[in-house]
């Protein structure tokens, strides 16, 4: 009922002339004029504006060619639309998309006349173009998809701040207001947005925002809503019923995404082969086929080749996996990293207190490989022994033959060098991904393992206040029995505050310059302790209990994360070596022997021209003309597959990241450095050593044949 007239609410005015924000300073209750909020309050007076260039552009083309979709299409795009929080309308969202389309098939078709773009390069470019135009008509839809991920890890500690608060006090504003300022993200910002809305009368009450808020999350997560349901239900309840509905709502978060984490995973296995089979198998079919297809086709430029390894086959991998990770399940969240006052700044690193630029040391280190490919281009280019004299000037090849380098030579000197132009992306890009992630992989780090000991801090200080001990003598009578480093340090901290700087629990605590608190950058840590502060204000059996149910609620979350992740081991273990091992070897021993086959048939061909086609042979003239060189540089196909190696690395390293973490930046850029660097590094050995064991079987089967 709460939603339906919620529904029926005027909504409030937030056109440029009439919206203002009123004074809320002289409540308390409703005094959400923090600096977050304001900063909240001034993108809503302006959220008439388009911010993003897609928002811009959808904008624009709206007014140049105006076309709506159909009712069914625009009623499910609209949704997408309010629920991602982005600027557009459907008929912008269409409006884009058709124009989109027009310009790139237009460009496309003049390259085509032009003979600029080749025939076989425009099938490619017609594959991106339609991918293109995909992605845009469905980025609201990924917005959505996004916004679902973020705000999905982040109900677990909405609710969890929500109950920790209401044990202390059955305040629903007050709830809601805790929780938006201790948790970080798009969902702190719609908590505001739904106070902003309760002030100005868009909603009653507090309690009809929130079920409200909750009817969002029916579809996707049901059990948040009834969650919600429950913590209001406490509202009406006393004693201990009110705290066993509490408690009941934290259960049901937690059981409901163990049990669909399990689900998920269930449901992993038949998307995952299919990943494999598209991600491996049918590339390395195709890379085994190649040399035998060009004895009918004569010729495949390397256009072909790049386009289809490494912007075809990525783009299908990519299109599979998001649709896979679409229908991923909410998990808990991961630390947050924003009070760290170590923290740099998003792609960037601290070197010595300066904040770096990640891709500039990545860049500086992909440099020397670069010019060493555009130097040495000629020995990568040459295909057969035909190509050499285009290659190269006379000059050039005389001293090349002083040297006793045959064509042979040539062309593998050739490939031996693109190894080391491929080397160098791998590491280039690695460096990056590791330089963005490192720090911060250290920091959460940390922060977990903070929080990890401040549930055993918590339940024996629980114990003790119990017993009728005041808390300062229960911290000394703690303190020897906890043996995490920062546990203690905390503990120590709060003592010595107290005991030789004369301060209270609350301010040895949270004093701006001395306070414990500052030396714990975890936003559950300081929200957590300022519950317990406000509890033990209230005596000591109050402040017992909230401490040991609190420390409950943190081990039922460390529990549930432990268990999902012991069910997602099984396939990102398999994922991982996929990832690290079995991709990078088997396109590294596919690449040198697709390389000995088209040296084959170069060799072939070469022999065979100088056959006489009559008497016997007559008849076979057919047959050996089909044996002209392969068009194909083993160096270029090499380069095409190395980078295709690396971006089935990128692609595979996010399904993983995806699959347990969601949409986390820093875990992702993590696994993508470790992966890429492990990966190179055993592509290029395997490469190299595969080539050492071919090559002289081949220079003795050509001498054998040859008599030379």
């Amino acid at each position: 009922m709460g939603s339906k007239e919620a529904k029926d609410s005027p909504k409030p005015d937030l056109s440029k002339e009439r919206f203002q924000i009123p004074d809320l300073s002289g409540d308390p209750e409703l005094d959400v004029r923090s600096r977050e909020y304001d900063i909240f309050t001034d993108e809503e007076k302006q959220s008439f504006v388009p911010k993003t260039p897609y928002e811009k552009a959808a904008r624009f083309c709206e007014r140049l060619v105006p076309i709506d979709p159909d009712k069914k299409v625009k009623q499910k795009m609209e949704e997408a639309i309010e629920f991602a929080h982005i600027n557009v309308t459907p008929r912008g969202v269409v409006s884009i998309t058709i124009v989109t389309a027009i310009i790139l098939l237009i460009a496309g078709a003049a390259m085509v006349i032009a003979n600029v773009l080749p025939l076989e390069a425009a099938v490619v470019y017609l594959c991106v173009t339609a991918g293109l135009v995909y992605y845009i008509y469905t980025y609201p839809y990924r917005l959505k998809k996004i916004y679902e991920l973020r705000v999905g890890s982040e109900i677990v500690m909405m609710v969890l701040h929500m109950v920790i608060y209401m044990r202390n006090y059955p305040n629903l504003e007050g709830a809601v207001k805790f929780s938006a300022s201790n948790i970080t993200g798009p969902l702190a910002i719609d908590l505001k947005k739904m106070m902003w809305d309760v002030h100005v009368g868009t909603y009653d009450s507090m309690e009809q925002g929130l079920l409200a808020f909750s009817q969002k999350w029916k579809t996707q997560f049901r059990p948040f809503s009834d969650s919600i349901n429950a913590i209001i239900y406490s509202l009406y309840s006393s004693g201990n019923r009110r705290l066993e509905l509490l408690d009941e709502s934290v259960d049901i978060i937690l059981e409901s995404i163990s049990e669909r984490s399990n689900t998920y995973v269930s449901q992993l296995k038949s998307p995952i082969t299919m990943v494999n089979a598209l991600g491996i198998l049918l590339p390395i079919l195709v890379l085994t086929m190649l040399p035998i297809i060009t004895i009918f086709l004569k010729e495949i430029p390397p256009s072909v080749i790049f386009g289809g390894y490494d912007i075809l086959l990525p783009m299908l991998l990519i299109f599979i996996i998001k649709n896979i990770l679409d229908q991923r399940v909410v998990t808990l969240p991961e630390p947050d990293l924003s009070l760290h006052p170590k923290i740099p700044p998003n792609e960037k690193f601290s070197f010595y207190g300066i904040n770096i630029y990640s891709a500039l040391p990545a860049f500086l280190l992909l440099l020397p490989f670069l010019y060493f490919a555009f130097m040495n281009w000629n020995y990568i280019s040459v295909s057969s022994p035909d190509s050499i004299t285009a290659a190269f000037t006379p000059q050039e090849r005389m001293i090349l033959t002083s040297q006793g380098m045959g064509s042979w030579e040539i062309i593998q000197q050739g490939l031996m060098m693109s190894y080391v132009v491929t080397f160098g992306i791998f590491i280039s890009i690695s460096v990056y991904f590791l330089l963005n992630s490192f720090q911060r992989i250290k920091f959460r780090k940390e922060i977990l393992e903070m929080e990890d000991e401040f549930r055993e801090v918590l339940f024996g200080l629980g114990q003790e206040i119990d017993r009728g001990i005041p808390i300062e003598v229960a911290l000394s009578k703690i303190a020897p029995t906890l043996r995490g480093q920062y546990s203690n340090k905390l503990i120590e901290k709060i003592l010595d505050n107290i005991n030789y700087k004369g301060m209270t629990f609350e301010r040895a605590i949270f004093d701006e310059n001395e306070g414990a608190i500052r030396y714990f950058p975890s936003k559950l840590i300081h929200s957590v302790m300022k519950a317990v502060t406000d509890a033990s204000k209230k005596g000591t059996k109050i402040s017992s209990e909230v401490m040991i149910s609190i420390s409950k609620y943190l081990s039922d979350i460390h529990r549930t994360q432990e268990v999902i992740m012991d069910k997602f081991s099984e396939i990102l273990a398999g994922m991982k070596m996929q990832a690290q091992i079995l991709l990078p070897l088997i396109c590294a021993i596919m690449t040198v022997i697709t390389y000995m086959i088209i040296q084959m048939m170069n060799f072939l061909s070469g022999t065979l021209k100088g056959l006489q086609t009559t008497g016997a042979l007559t008849g076979y003239t057919g047959l050996l003309a089909m044996f002209g060189d392969v068009q194909i540089s083993p160096a270029m196909f090499q380069l095409a597959v190395g980078i295709y190696s690396i971006e089935t690395i990128i692609i595979l390293s996010w399904f993983m990241n995806g699959i347990v973490r969601g949409t986390d930046k820093v875990s992702l850029h993590d696994s993508i450095g470790k992966n890429l660097l492990v990966g190179g590094i055993l592509y290029i050995v395997v490469s190299i050593i595969s080539l050492m064991i071919f090559s002289p079987f081949f220079q003795v089967l050509k001498t054998s044949m040859t008599g030379i």
